[in-house]
């Protein structure tokens, strides 16, 4: 049998054995369910009927406790006690006795009774309502009650057979002169005031009835269902049931189950149904009333008090029915519905996979393809899926990298995504066409499991990246221009004023240098002191000078030991030569100040751009520029609210920068840091995107304070050094008294740099050779090398520059020592002579000092 069959069958078993499974499970909720509901139905009954039952004998004990009062209030009642005395004495008159029935006759309908009698001890009648009454015998049931009531208190009997009827009596016993009971006042209750009226409260919904019976089982209130105990034979046609029905099983000699358990508490209940008097199933609730020396039942038909939970069962049993017939007819059409719809599922696959514009292929555990889509092909320059089906995708489309070299199978991400069980994502690798040209892409490899949970190959999606390749390389290329042209402009803002600074210092050049000539002879002493000017205004353009190199961001940055408040000291002057004229800044810098290790560079472009910023911001008006160094100690809390790349708490050196400009509202503040985020109509400066990253490298934090029309403020932070190293400008060693001797040949295209360097060289003792670049300098190496001892050599020169000429002059001698020159820094210019054994620099302006201790290291003695 082929598999796809066998797997069909086995999917029809498997829906069968499931769609069983579901109406086992079904069943036992149901019967679970209908258990509860069985339960909470009876709770809620079983709580009805003690309601009920509880209600009845309290309205019983306030009904007795009212008719004793009245009755009381009767025999009470001097006049009256004193008439009923008299009825009792033998030689009573007619007169008295009509006296008494007079007197009574309104109080009695008036109260609900419909008679009066006084009794003898002896149980003769000798007062009534009726003077025929007078002297006949009570029956013996209540001349039993009235031998009790002489001996006790007042008593409100059960209900006594009269002939046909029945009667209720309330006894009240009479007391002479001395105290000694000599007779009873007897009442006869009228029928609204018999147990039955209060035991009909009793009676709700069809079948709930609640009853009085006394020690031996019998009614001492009407049943509800007579009609039911005649037809039953239970109850003769005419007759009341009060003491004409025991509440006994039918046909048996056997009690209820209320009555035989009455006595056995003060109360109980049975509600998993017990035979009523009736016959018929009931659940019933019971007490015993002391005070009536009666039990009072209350029951309910069984059937009425599952009446809620019958409904439910059937509907449920219906539902259940419903499901078995659904259930076989669902199990029955499974395998067809099954098949449809993975017949539905394949064309919904195949539909996404031709309309999608990625490319999809599929693989087995060997690497071969078992699908491909038409974008697939269109990439791979194949014309149908036939070509690719069966084939190893890996040698047609991935078998080598970029430049050629073989790519091995086994490392490949794809075939690594269906052994390793994982979801792979690459864009850094390409594919190959079937014309054997290659292109960039961004692939997927995703694992396909089977039922079991097995690897059965893997689903590949790939992108051809080329144009997005492109894009990026554009976008790269515009953020670099946009970046180098910010970065013009910034240094735009300060060229006036490094202009003017530099014309100030030539001045003051010129001027003591023309004063120095004229007084050489005359007053050389004056005249040495005009040129120490010189020298001093030399110092000052050299400082001006590194300040704009490092601003400008030349050369490799380098982490050492810095002085905040000394840094910004160092750019006081090109902070001030950057501002409009109604900006004033106002200095309050902490020292001492603890080390920090920063590129001073970098934190000198950081301040120079928050000062610009602020400069801005205050738009021409006046203002002040507040900038402030200090030190603090920052807990996590304070550095939660700051920028920066999750910085340790600790003590931190800071520089805070304030303006009383513009402000920013809380939109702008949010993207303040963000890539050429700017407010102006063009971006000045770093942007705040740069000194956000300048301070993450740094291991600082960002505070930032801004409100909209009272200024900002700016504060950086940076962790403190542990252990602090002395300054490189105090490690300058002292001029020596060395002196060197030899050839030096000095290479550089400016004259008047060649001719210092020259007269330097030869105040040091050594003889000189000057070459104008670096062609020159070859030939004058070619035919004196062997005297030449060291070259002193610039960088940039025409027709050679000089890494050019120091290749081809340890191409000519391996151990010629050259000490390079340049306006750059170190870092910058000597970047190319990493390794290649460069004897020395120096950063132009050289002064003497620096030149000696140079060459002294470069050759030595």
């Amino acid at each position: 049998m082929p598999f796809r069959q066998m797997h069909a069958r086995f999917s029809d078993y498997l829906g069968n054995f499931v769609v069983l499974l579901f109406l086992l499970f079904a069943l036992l909720v149901s019967w679970l369910s209908l258990n509860q509901i069985r339960k909470y139905e009876m709770q809620s009954v079983v709580a009805s009927l003690h309601a009920v039952n509880f209600s009845t004998a309290d309205r019983l004990r306030q009904q007795s406790e009212r008719m004793v009062a009245e009755s009381a209030s009767l025999t009470d009642n001097e006049p009256l006690h004193g008439l009923m005395l008299a009825c009792l004495q033998a030689d009573a008159d007619e007169m008295t006795r009509f006296a008494l029935r007079r007197q009574l006759a309104s109080w009695l309908v008036a109260h609900g009774f419909s008679d009066f009698y006084i009794v003898n001890p002896d149980g003769h009648i000798a007062a009534g309502m009726r003077q025929s009454d007078q002297g006949k015998v009570v029956s013996a049931e209540l001349s039993h009650k009235v031998t009790e009531v002489l001996h006790g208190e007042a008593l409100l009997t059960h209900p006594l057979p009269e002939g046909r009827d029945v009667r209720m009596w309330l006894l009240t016993p009479l007391y002479d002169q001395a105290g000694k009971s000599v007779g009873v006042f007897a009442l006869v209750l009228g029928e609204e005031r018999h147990f039955a009226q209060v035991a009909r409260l009793g009676r709700y919904g069809s079948t709930v009835e609640t009853y009085l019976v006394d020690r031996q089982g019998w009614l001492l209130t009407p049943s509800r269902f007579e009609d039911e105990l005649i037809a039953g034979g239970q109850l003769k046609p005419g007759h009341s049931s009060v003491l004409a029905v025991r509440a006994m099983q039918p046909h048996t000699d056997e009690p209820t189950f209320a009555v035989a358990h009455m006595l056995d508490a003060r109360e109980g209940m049975n509600a998993e149904g017990y035979i009523g008097y009736r016959g018929g199933l009931v659940a019933g609730v019971w007490q015993w009333d002391r005070l009536h020396d009666a039990a009072i039942i209350t029951e309910i038909d069984m059937g009425e008090a599952l009446g809620s939970y019958q409904r439910t069962r059937n509907l449920l049993l219906l539902l259940l029915g419903g499901l078995l017939v659904s259930g076989g007819l669902v199990a029955r059409s499974y395998a067809g519905y099954r098949r449809r719809l993975e017949r539905q599922d394949n064309e919904l696959r195949n539909l996404l996979l031709e309309s999608t514009a990625e490319a999809i292929f599929g693989l087995d555990l060997a690497g071969r393809c078992t699908f491909a889509n038409q974008s697939c092909l269109r990439m791979l320059g194949y014309e149908s899926a036939g070509e690719l089906m069966g084939r190893n995708m890996h040698l047609l489309l991935h078998h080598s990298h970029a430049d050629g070299s073989p790519y091995d199978e086994q490392l490949c991400k794809i075939s690594l995504s269906y052994r390793n069980k994982t979801r792979m994502h690459c864009r850094e690798e390409v594919f190959w066409r079937r014309d054997g040209s290659s292109f960039p892409v961004e692939y997927w490899s995703h694992p396909m499991f089977d039922e079991s949970g097995h690897v059965v190959g893997c689903v590949v999606t790939f992108l051809d990246i080329t144009e997005l390749r492109k894009a990026e390389e554009q976008r790269n290329r515009i953020e670099k221009q946009i970046q180098h042209t910010q970065r013009l402009e910034s240094m735009g803002v300060l060229a006036g004023g490094i202009a003017h600074d530099f014309n100030n210092i030539l001045s003051a050049i010129l001027g003591n240098a023309a004063l120095a000539s004229r007084k050489v002879i005359s007053d050389p002493l004056d005249a040495r002191e005009k040129l120490e000017k010189v020298v001093q205004s030399c110092d000052r353009a050299s400082v001006l000078c590194r300040q704009m190199l490092a601003y400008s961001g030349k050369g490799k940055f380098v982490v050492r030991q810095l002085n905040l408040s000394a840094m910004v000291e160092e750019v006081t002057h090109l902070l001030e030569v950057s501002l409009d004229k109604g900006v004033v800044i106002k200095y309050s810098l902490a020292d001492p100040l603890p080390l920090i290790e920063a590129d001073e560079a970098q934190m000198q472009q950081v301040v120079m751009n928050l000062v610009t910023n602020a400069n801005e911001a205050i738009a021409g008006r006046s203002g002040v520029i507040s900038i402030t160094t200090g030190v603090m100690h920052a807990d996590l809390r304070y550095l939660m609210d700051c920028y920066g790349d999750n910085p340790v708490a600790g003590r931190f050196a800071y520089v805070e920068v304030s303006d009383t400009g513009c402000g920013m509202d809380a939109a702008t503040q949010q993207r303040i840091f963000d890539p050429f985020f700017t407010t102006k109509f063009t971006g000045r400066g770093l942007g705040m995107s740069a000194v956000l990253g300048i301070v993450r490298g740094h291991h600082g934090a960002l505070k930032l304070y801004s409100e909209p029309g009272k200024g900002t403020t700016f504060k950086l932070l940076l962790p403190v050094c542990e252990q602090a190293e002395s300054s490189q400008e105090a490690a300058i060693e002292r001029v020596s008294p060395w002196q060197g001797s030899g050839l030096v040949m000095v290479v550089d295209d400016e004259e008047t740099v060649r001719e210092t360097a020259v007269m330097l060289l030869e105040d040091m003792g050594f003889t000189t050779l000057a070459a104008a670049d670096g062609v020159e300098a070859l030939e004058l190496f070619r035919a004196r090398g062997q005297e030449i001892r060291a070259v002193l050599m610039d960088l940039t020169m025409p027709r050679m520059g000089g890494e050019e000429c120091f290749r081809e002059l340890r191409r000519i001698n391996p151990d010629v020592r050259v000490v390079l020159t340049s306006g750059y820094n170190e870092q910058d210019a000597i970047q190319t002579f990493t390794g290649k054994r460069l004897a020395g620099f120096i950063q132009k302006p050289v002064s003497p000092d620096r030149l000696r201790k140079a060459m002294h290291e470069a050759v030595g003695g």
